[in-house]
């Protein structure tokens, strides 16, 4: 008998629409571990708080996902207790042999409620980013304590902590009671089919949420001295723009700096069009204050993309500096408009790191190789 595994996470709710780095890699990991020969069965546990298109939807024989209405207000305050409820009756109903959750805020607190066997992954130290937005308000302050309560109670339940990288593994390290053990995300396949790259215009890609903590204003700004000495250069920004009044505020620098030609928003996309911004970019950038191992980058590198980034977080344990790709400090301005300038200017050069940068996904982000090691981490939890 194989083992029966539900997973809690941020899931499609529709099938091919991903939204977000998270959704992407558990989508990724889903699929690999369902062909694990043994996984008998997988549910996936989807909370959302808007509308999906279907209750229940199976993928393949092994898998079987349910979409529940979500909890609106009060969760952090109230460890999520309408959706501890809800998934309280689906593990007395389904008796999982383990429950993983992915990530460490709500839908860590509750696996760690409903299972002893519970087993979670960091996929962004959401303690420290409520953190940084802490600042303007008593309410944020409130929000940023209550949440920094709720990680430390998941990591202290939790039976295993999976980190993605040292970054985050060095940071959890002295509030987890569990096993503790590093598996770095995968990367869907169809990342890997891009490469090689070919010959591109010169044009530049962000990916990502438009945020404070994205540092889209640096980037920019960055962008705005390098079209001085590249006139061509484009820059297309994809993602989410949660925050209206912010965004209207990006679109104006973008207008005051007089790149309204070279700047193109694309907003949110489907998996298609982001591959398809992939293949046309030259390199992905990325200019962040604080990041974890960002999705974007780790598909970028699958597909022959070289990769301009700050050095923060766990970027450096993904990026090499000059081997796959480029890293400058978060504020150097000038040193990013540099690195810009020199991937533009130099298509063999981009080619030469991209073709790197590939092999170190290869190395790294593997859908199989991620599956064998997380059976190996429920074999464990499982036997106890």
């Amino acid at each position: 008998m194989g083992l029966n595994v539900v997973m809690i996470a941020t899931y499609p709710l529709e099938p091919g629409r991903i939204v977000g780095g998270i959704e992407s890699v558990t989508s990724t990991l889903v699929s690999a571990l369902a062909a694990r020969a043994e996984i008998d069965r997988l549910t996936v546990l989807r909370f959302h708080t808007g509308e999906a298109p279907v209750h229940t939807r199976r993928e393949g024989p092994k898998v079987e996902i349910r979409y529940l209405r979500g909890q609106r207000r009060l969760a952090v305050a109230t460890g999520s207790y309408f959706d501890v409820r809800q998934a309280r009756k689906i593990i007395a109903e389904l008796r999982p042999d383990v429950v993983h959750a992915q990530e460490i805020g709500s839908r860590g607190d509750i696996a760690t409620q409903v299972s002893d066997n519970a087993v979670v992954t960091v996929h962004g130290l959401v303690h420290l980013e409520t953190k940084l937005q802490a600042r303007s308000s008593v309410k944020e302050r409130v929000r940023y304590h209550l949440i920094a309560g709720m990680v430390r109670r998941v990591l202290r339940r939790a039976r295993v902590v999976i980190s993605i990288s040292g970054y985050d593994a060095q940071a959890v390290a002295n509030m987890v009671h569990g096993t503790h053990i590093s598996i770095p995300n995968p990367t869907a396949p169809e990342f890997f089919a891009l490469a090689p790259s070919g010959p591109t215009e010169q044009r530049l890609l962000f990916a990502g949420v438009l945020s404070a903590r994205k540092n889209p204003e640096g980037l920019l700004r960055a962008f705005a001295l390098a079209v001085q000495r590249v006139p061509k250069a484009r820059l297309v920004v994809v993602g989410p723009q949660p925050d209206a009044e912010y965004a209207r505020g990006i679109r104006a620098l973008v207008t005051e700096l007089g790149l309204d030609e070279q700047v193109e928003f694309a907003g949110m996309v489907d998996n298609e069009r982001l591959r398809a911004e992939i293949t046309l970019a030259r390199a992905v950038v990325m200019f962040s204050h604080e990041e974890t191992s960002p999705t974007i980058l780790a598909q970028a590198m699958a597909a022959g993309k070289p990769v301009l980034s700050s050095r923060v977080g766990g970027i450096p344990e993904m990026v090499t500096d000059g081997e796959n790709g480029y890293l400058v400090d978060s504020e150097d301005t000038n040193a990013l408009a540099e690195r810009m300038v020199t991937l533009l200017e130099n298509q063999d050069l981009a080619l030469r790191l991209g073709a790197r940068g590939h092999d170190t996904a290869r190395e790294k982000f593997e859908p199989d190789a991620v599956a064998r090691r997380t059976v190996e981490t429920y074999l464990r939890v499982a036997a106890k």
